[in-house]
């Protein structure tokens, strides 16, 4: 006879997180099952007010802000976010509900324009327990944001049908998380290593989506991708022989081929970029960033200040999202719309 095994005490967690966005709910809203986004009132506005992590040189006189100082943010709004997971440990349902959190707040940027939604933990507790635990934060670096305006009617609804799709689909996976490492590494101050890292992440979100697109494009296309080669591979062959630098014809013919067989990048993008959707100059800059990292981030000496600069800087407003980021969330957003059918 068989011992039954034994599984771990699991326990309903409630973590407590203060989100700050540009567009947030007027009253109690439940986006799904253990998500709750709603307006602190004042008693409690105040209390986390006064239990935020003391901000060096602060005088700010609005009530949202976000001090980027990882290894999370400092977040003071008057909206909370509740998220309950089942675990065992506290550890654990931190861990958890902090994935489900990032999920959430990329997919909600994706759906409003504007500056990034930010959350941060405070507090932690076990439903069937009165006692709860706090989360301590340094801070550095403040970035003012603007009191949100109320959530469209369908912007709640939209950001869950992204998450669906980050949470579903390999391909805005993969994606999502080489965007989210960007925005988590572009939150630490660092030197020129660290931001070729965080470029080299933004590129990679837009490689992922190319790449699984066109795993897909190329098997529709095969038998035709088969013809162009064969037919490319006799003129070649014809040719080959009168070419006085023959390693250099190698080299040309190798480029084209991988032309025709849709596996280089820049044409991969042509193709891709209008099936998602995206204009002209989306697909343009998409382009240039990966010329600018095939010529110079790949090759750190190559790589000065400036042309981290011209990629990451974002201008003078929080509401200015810089050129990396911009053709990194156009190119997974409009992924995801189309993996929802619009």
């Amino acid at each position: 006879m068989k011992a039954k095994s034994v599984q771990p005490d699991t326990y309903l967690w409630q973590t407590l997180w203060i989100i700050a966005g540009p567009r947030l709910p007027p009253s109690e809203t439940m986006p799904r099952s253990g998500i709750f986004i709603a307006p602190l009132d004042e008693e409690s506005f105040l209390r986390f007010k006064g239990e935020t992590t003391p901000v060096p040189n602060l005088n700010a006189s609005c009530d949202t802000f976000v001090v980027r100082y990882p290894p999370r943010d400092v977040v003071q709004s008057r909206y909370r976010l509740q998220v309950d997971v089942r675990c065992g440990e506290q550890d654990e349902a931190i861990d958890t509900a902090s994935q489900i959190v990032d999920r959430l707040l990329l997919s909600l940027t994706l759906v409003v324009p504007g500056p990034r939604y930010s959350a941060e933990l405070r507090k932690v507790r076990r439903a069937d327990q009165e006692q709860e635990y706090s989360a301590w934060s340094q801070t550095v670096g403040i970035t003012p944001m603007n009191d949100p305006t109320s959530f469209e009617a369908e912007d709640v609804s939209r950001a869950m049908d992204v998450l669906k799709v980050i949470e579903n689909d390999e391909t805005a996976t993969n994606a999502y998380t080489h965007l989210l490492t960007a925005w988590q590494l572009q939150d630490t101050s660092g030197s020129k290593p660290l931001s070729r890292s965080i470029l080299q992440h933004y590129i990679l979100c837009v490689e992922a989506i190319v790449n699984g697109m066109m795993s897909g494009i190329r098997k529709t296309r095969r038998d035709d991708i088969r013809a162009k080669e064969r037919e490319f591979a006799k003129e070649f062959a014809d040719q080959i022989a009168k070419r006085a630098d023959k390693p250099e014809a190698i080299r040309q013919a190798s480029t084209t081929l991988r032309d025709i067989s849709m596996i280089n990048m820049l044409p991969s993008i042509d193709v891709v970029g209008p099936i998602l959707g995206l204009d002209a100059a989306q697909i343009d800059t998409a382009k240039d960033f990966y010329r600018f990292r095939s010529r110079s981030l790949s090759h750190p000496g190559r790589t000065n200040s400036a042309h981290l600069k011209e990629w990451l800087d974002a201008g003078p407003t929080a509401d200015t999202i810089n050129r990396a980021d911009s053709v990194a969330r156009a190119f997974l957003a409009a992924y995801c719309k189309r993996a929802m059918g619009e």
